[in-house]
C-alpha cells in the first residue's frame, strides 16, 4: 500500500485526531527529546491558555500525549529533575502536570522529520516563537537558570528559528557576554556568527546587491532602527572576542562591518 516508511508514517499521523497533530507540530519543534513541562508551557503559550482554563486545557494536553504514545510515536525516558526545590510553595498554585513531569523522546527520528516535512515554513517559525517565549518566561521566573548555559542557549536557538533577529541578537549578547567573562571567546565568537548569518542568509537571495558589513543594501533598508543597533553590538561584540583571542584582523573586520553598517544606513 505504501511506496515508503515516511508515506506509511504519514498515514498513521493523518489517520490521527487534529488536536493530537497540534502537539505533535509543537513536540517536533521542542525537538527529538524534552521536558514535559517545557512542552505544557509552549502548548499554553501557543493556544493562548490562561489560568482560568488551565486545567481543561491540561487534560487534553496529557490526553494526546497519552495517544503519541500508544501510537507508538512518543516515549517516556525518566523522570524529569525537579524544576521547584522549596517545598513550602503551595501546591495550588503549580501546574496541573508538574507532579507527572518527566523526559519524553520520539521513539525514532523519522517521526520528527516526517511531522517536520508536512508543516509550512511559516507555521514552524511561529511556533518556533511560541516556545521561546514561554522558555524565556522560565528564565526570568527562576533565577538559578541564568546560569545555565544550555537552557539559554536552547531559548536562543527558538528565537533564531523563529526569525526574530532582534530577540536572537539580544540573548547572544547576553549569553556571548557570560561566555568572554568565562574566557570562552571562541564559542561567543561562534555565537555570534550565528545571529549575524540572519541577515546574512536573506542577503543570499540578492547576489548582485551592494553590500554593507556584509548584509545586502536592501535588506539594511529594510530594517528599523532597533535591529541595527542590534546588528552593530553584536559585531562589536564580535570584534572583542577576536581582539581578545590575539586575532587583530578578524577583530578589525568585525568593526569594519560595524562601521560599514552604520554608515550605510
Amino acid at each position: 500500500m505504501f511506496g515508503s516508511v515516511n508515506e506509511l508514517l504519514l498515514y498513521r499521523l493523518d489517520a490521527l485526531d487534529s488536536s493530537v497533530r497540534v502537539v505533535l507540530h509543537l513536540l517536533a519543534i521542542l525537538g527529538t527529546e524534552f521536558d514535559l513541562m517545557d512542552a505544557a508551557y509552549a502548548y499554553e503559550e501557543m493556544l493562548g491558555i490562561d489560568m482560568s482554563n488551565q486545567y481543561e486545557a491540561a487534560a487534553n494536553f496529557r490526553h494526546s500525549l497519552d495517544v503519541a504514545v500508544r501510537e507508538g510515536i512518543l516515549e517516556s525516558i525518566s523522570v524529569a529533575e525537579d524544576r521547584d526545590k522549596d517545598d513550602t510553595i503551595d501546591a495550588s498554585i503549580r501546574h496541573p502536570l508538574f507532579s507527572e513531569n518527566c523526559r519524553l523522546r520520539f521513539t525514532h527520528d523519522s517521526w520528527k522529520k516526517s511531522i517536520l516535512n508536512v508543516m509550512l515554513d511559516e507555521k514552524k517559525r511561529e511556533i518556533h516563537e511560541h516556545v521561546a517565549i514561554s522558555m524565556e518566561r522560565e528564565l526570568d521566573d527562576e533565577t538559578d537558570v541564568h546560569e545555565d548555559f544550555e537552557k539559554q542557549i536552547t531559548v536562543f536557538n527558538h528565537w533564531k528559528s523563529s526569525g526574530s533577529f532582534i530577540k536572537a541578537a539580544r540573548m547572544s549578547l547576553n549569553i556571548g557576554g557570560q561566555l568572554m567573562m568565562l574566557g570562552l571567546n571562541s564559542q561567543a565568537v561562534l555565537l555570534f556568527d550565528e545571529v549575524l548569518d540572519i541577515p546574512r542568509r536573506v542577503s543570499d537571495d540578492e547576489p548582485n546587491m551592494p553590500t554593507y558589513g556584509e548584509i545586502d543594501a536592501l535588506v539594511l533598508d529594510a530594517i528599523d532602527v532597533p535591529e541595527l543597533v542590534h546588528l552593530i553590538e553584536v559585531n562589536i561584540a564580535k570584534g572583542k572576542a577576536h581582539l581578545t583571542l590575539s586575532q587583530g584582523v578578524d577583530a578589525a573586520d568585525a568593526y569594519q562591518n560595524a562601521l560599514d553598517v552604520s554608515d550605510a544606513h
